[in-house]
């Protein structure tokens, strides 16, 4: 059983019993005539019950405690129990199996190993008699002894599937991109796929909206894309699943770029376009709508704070030259949308 754990339960005056299989643990307190429990199943090393075996490792473990007539072993004889109240938490990095079980079970909670954040549904109690507000605390104070640098290593090597692929591959084409010419340079990015009007409506080669999306006009930009999309793709990632985010990332770039190519026509100032700016700014309009989903309120987000930050980009982009503003409204729109379509979970209470 992992320390951190062993001391919250400890500080709250609960106990310890181990109980089978090895991953699980159950930590009781006696309260008037009966017990908190509390089942403790470790999942970091792959291991997680299945609904049938969950449900019977419960009715056990308050079957063990449960004794109205009997006694408990280090009780006086004759000690009764009536009451019996008991919570599982799942702690692990499989997620999206972990809340199958919150779909179907009772009285379940779950600690994600990997966002260090723990998850209440809203089908599962709120609270256990003050031990989420605990369990919250050991987050913050967790975070406060991280360093940095083994925070930011940390957050690199536990970017999700998806995202880290992203960024991945953005970097991978800038650097091969680096060897060939100036990625600076307007004329040498439209020759190796950045959205140019004329190249679409002229050649018909649709296939730059796609290409656009990996194309950075110099270290700095490529950098403040990637920066960017490491904290929010990270986070939608871990709400809608893999093949969503890659949906919402890639319909959002190409409709940013294909809003920007229709304004450059409307506008007729054309210029080369590229960059992740507007499947970045997707996955922030994909994040508003699963606050907005949420009721507002998300894990630290709000629907407020997001529609403060968009605005705040807008304006600092549409104040600005050279920024490929239209692409940015039409990627955050078209991200919206698209979690809109996709997403449909259940709401958590925090």
């Amino acid at each position: 059983m992992r320390n951190e754990w062993m001391e919250i339960f400890s500080q709250e005056g609960y106990r310890f019993c181990k109980v089978k299989p090895e991953e699980t643990g159950v930590f009781y307190k006696y309260y008037e005539e009966g017990f908190h429990l509390v089942m403790f199943i470790d999942g970091t090393n792959g291991y997680l019950p299945v609904m049938g075996q969950l449900q019977v490792m419960q009715e056990r473990v308050q079957e063990l405690f449960y004794h109205p007539v009997g006694r408990l072993q280090d009780f006086p004889e004759g000690f009764p129990v009536y009451h019996v109240e008991l919570l599982t938490i799942l702690l692990t990095d499989q997620v999206e199996n972990a809340k199958q079980l919150c779909a179907e079970g009772k009285n379940i909670w779950i600690y994600d190993q990997n966002s260090k954040q723990l998850m209440i549904y809203e089908n599962q109690p709120g609270d256990f008699w003050g031990l989420k507000n605990r369990i919250e605390q050991m987050d913050v104070q967790q975070n406060r002894q991280t360093s940095a640098p083994a925070a930011a290593k940390r957050s690199i090597m536990q970017l999700p599937f998806v995202t880290g692929l992203i960024v991945i591959a953005n970097i991978l084409v800038y650097i091969i991109l680096s060897f060939g010419g100036a990625t600076e340079d307007a004329f040498y990015m439209a020759s190796r796929g950045a959205m140019y009007p004329e190249f679409l409506t002229i050649n018909h080669q649709w296939w730059r909206l796609l290409t656009a999306i990996f194309l950075h006009f110099g270290v700095a930009h490529l950098m403040n894309n990637m920066v960017i999309f490491c904290c929010v793709g990270s986070r939608l990632e871990k709400y809608i699943g893999h093949w969503k985010m890659a949906v919402v990332y890639f319909a959002a770039g190409i409709g940013g770029g294909l809003l920007s190519y229709i304004m450059m026509l409307l506008s007729g100032n054309y210029a080369v376009s590229g960059g992740a700016s507007g499947a970045v700014f997707g996955v922030i309009g994909g994040l508003l709508w699963v606050v907005i989903y949420h009721r507002g309120k998300l894990e630290g987000m709000t629907t407020k704070g997001i529609l403060i930050m968009i605005v705040l980009s807008l304006y600092f982009g549409f104040t600005s030259i050279g920024v490929d503003n239209w692409c940015h409204v039409g990627g955050m729109l078209c991200g919206f949308l698209a979690t809109l379509i996709l997403y449909h979970g259940k709401r958590q209470k925090y």
